[in-house]
């Protein structure tokens, strides 16, 4: 039986996401496609336009086989980070080979690029440009110059070569107008957020547009969070370091998600990292809640019928958890909490999908 994996975080899933699995099915001749996903919030710190649960039921109608959560504390970071437990995971459900979309389609590439990388005077490089207030992505780029999905392939390459993974990379050529906010064949998933009414044409059938949730209803409890908290509160969250603590005080004269965020991006603090900074406010999840490097279990949303079989073989060697409960894992604490908030907020029941069955379709 051959089992092969994919990342994603369908925000939403579109027509070219449904091209690629397609694809992978083709070349690869998998038996099982295992898809780690992103949940509720995706790696930059966005809400995602549909939550988990919903995401889980699209990808199950498009014909992936086994549906595993990257938590939140895994999700929303730098792409290393992310690439580094997103591998973890999908080495863990015995994936054989990863295929993603690229832009280079050269999975040799990343080889090379890791050779140059690897180097005592690129590391340094690397070192000085962070202390000139680049960011950790801008000084990468000034050794290796790749396009984003290349650099993402790239993380995920290195994650393989420091855990020694028994993985091989394989690429999907990306096509469509993927750029451009004026979409041909295929729209990116960036146009279609930016444009609702692009779901119609550019996503599959199954998609429900009645439960997009809207992001803008975040703000005020995000501004709740901040003037609640006093600045020693605040320097505990994750990812708030070096005096920011008193800058988002300011919120207070902010009335845009937007405009703040405008407001305390600088050149080393990117949009990115402001907005999981952001986040990470919003849920008060704080450095000492969690250890990044300390989980050795699946969190299954969903599964075929096929996906279902193969996750029993599983059950042996690793842990599987399905309906959730608090207290088995801080991790995992950290998803009920987020769950209970997004609940309140957004009027909906989702908990109760927290703690049962996995979907199954």
């Amino acid at each position: 039986m051959k089992i092969v994996g994919t990342i994603v975080e369908y925000n939403p899933l579109h027509n070219g996401h449904i091209y690629s699995i397609n694809e992978i099915k083709k070349k690869s001749h998998a038996d099982i496609i295992i898809a780690v996903l992103s949940g509720n919030f995706t790696m930059r710190g966005d809400l995602s336009l549909f939550d988990k649960f919903e995401k889980t039921r699209q990808a199950l109608y498009a014909s992936i086989d086994l549906v595993i959560e990257l938590p939140f504390v895994f999700a929303v970071q730098n792409g290393d980070i992310f690439a580094k437990n997103a591998i973890h995971l999908l080495h863990l459900a015995g994936v054989e080979e990863i295929w993603f979309g690229s832009e280079s389609n050269n999975p040799k590439l990343y080889f090379e690029c890791y050779k140059i990388w690897n180097t005592k005077e690129a590391q340094e490089k690397i070192k000085e440009q962070l202390s000139y207030g680049k960011s950790y992505k801008e000084a990468t780029a000034s050794i290796i110059n790749l396009p984003s999905n290349d650099l993402l392939g790239f993380c995920y390459y290195k994650a393989i070569q420091e855990f020694s993974y028994p993985i091989t990379l394989h690429t999907i050529q990306r096509i469509g107008s993927y750029d451009s906010l004026k979409p041909k064949e295929y729209a990116s998933a960036y146009a279609i957020r930016k444009d609702l009414s692009l779901i119609q044409e550019y996503c599959p059938h199954f998609i429900d547009t009645n439960k997009i949730r809207d992001s803008k209803l975040l703000f005020s409890y995000l501004k709740y969070q901040i003037l609640n908290l006093d600045t020693s509160e605040l320097r505990d969250i994750f990812f708030i370091e070096e005096g920011m603590e008193n800058k988002l005080k300011a919120v207070q004269g902010y009335f845009s998600y937007d405009d703040f965020v405008e407001f305390l991006a600088t050149k080393r603090y990117t949009k990115s990292r402001i907005q999981r900074m952001l986040s990470y406010i919003l849920f008060h999840i704080k450095k000492q809640d969690f250890s990044i490097d300390n989980f050795h279990f699946l969190r299954v949303l969903g599964y075929s019928e096929k996906g279902k079989c193969y996750l029993n073989s599983l059950k042996k060697k690793v842990s599987i958890l399905t309906n959730i409960k608090e207290g088995i894992h801080p991790i995992l604490d950290i998803e009920l909490k987020i769950t209970k908030i997004l609940d309140m907020i957004y009027s909906t029941s989702t908990l109760a999908l927290e703690q049962g069955k996995p979907q199954e379709i």
